[in-house]
């Protein structure tokens, strides 16, 4: 991969057309935020296209019957998906598809040399979506689709996906937990919602250690994250040497997010982001996709994906 390959970023106004309802922390309102933010971005970074995701790739990380069930639920105008606290509205099947396609189309980017590495800015979330079950406002797993397509399409072996969004990303732990090529990682919240991810799960079977939570106790400021980063995390991926290096960045770890509870500051995300970068340069020849999670004051979050982006150079 070329060193002078730009950074690529995607935002779009059509996952404004996901409508979660009134007065909804996940809304189209803080990603208008967000995309207005990223259109100031210079020149030099590149806009990345969309694309919508085949079923046939849906179904690399999710049942045949829960696409279906996501598929009938927005057919038949229902307003929340049946598996649980996912808002939906008739439109959400297909935003979902491109949401998880972008990202695809951003992995592509990146094993292209065409950017050297990207941020998705998409909507719906995916972390918290299993295999069967959509569920913390989310409905496909777009990282979780990414990893099983680097392996699949372009013939990878070991990806690392990092998650630092404010709550656990139980749904991509369930996917890869028996994974030994994929390893999570997820710094998070204790004791909050989805109520997962302890530090004694290190994944099970032949995935045995290539799980490593590390929940942060309520109130704890950036300074903690990193330094659990530094003595957990980076020797663990460095054992496992990933050849691709994904992320779920959410950015609800902020002291002023209403939901999470955490204290970090946008300093926290650029220091977070050279170090992924470190990582990816130092196994995966650079090649980074990072998708956008949760982060709900609008403001904030488009401060702290700015700064994200920035430190991808």
């Amino acid at each position: 991969m070329s060193g002078s390959a730009p950074i690529g970023v995607h935002y779009d106004a059509c996952y404004e057309r996901h409508d979660t309802g009134f007065c909804h922390p996940e809304s189209a309102e803080r990603y208008r935020v967000l995309r207005s933010a990223l259109e100031e971005l210079p020149e030099d970074i590149v806009r990345l296209p969309r694309r919508r995701a085949t079923v046939s790739e849906i179904l690399l990380a999710h049942e045949h019957y829960y696409h279906d069930l996501v598929y009938r639920d927005t057919e038949t105008f229902a307003d929340c998906l049946r598996t649980g606290d996912t808002n939906i509205c008739e439109e959400s099947y297909e935003v979902a598809l491109e949401a998880s396609g972008a990202v695809l189309a951003a992995v592509d980017a990146v094993m292209r040399g065409e950017v050297r590495r990207a941020f998705c800015a998409v909507r719906p979330p995916g972390h918290h979506a299993t295999s069967a079950r959509g569920m913390g406002f989310c409905i496909f797993n777009h990282v979780a689709i990414a990893a099983r397509y680097l392996q699949s399409h372009h013939g990878l072996r070991r990806i690392a996906i990092v998650d630092w969004d404010v709550h656990h990303g139980n749904g991509t732990e369930a996917i890869f937990l028996e994974d030994p090529d994929v390893f999570y990682v997820s710094l998070h919240e204790q004791g909050i919602y989805p109520y997962t991810g302890p530090a004694t799960e290190h994944g099970q079977g032949a995935g045995k250690g290539t799980t490593l939570n590390l929940p942060l106790p309520s109130a704890s400021n950036g300074e903690t994250a990193l330094a659990a980063w530094d003595e957990f995390a980076a020797p663990a991926l460095d054992a496992f040497q990933p050849e691709f290096l994904l992320v779920s960045a959410g950015f609800d770890a902020l002291a002023s997010d209403p939901i999470g509870g955490l204290r970090w500051d946008t300093a926290t995300f650029t220091a977070l982001t050279e170090r992924c970068v470190a990582l990816a340069e130092k196994w995966c020849g650079g090649r980074m996709v990072s998708s956008l999670e949760g982060g709900y004051d609008p403001p904030a979050l488009a401060a702290a994906a700015l700064a994200h982006v920035r430190a991808l150079k």
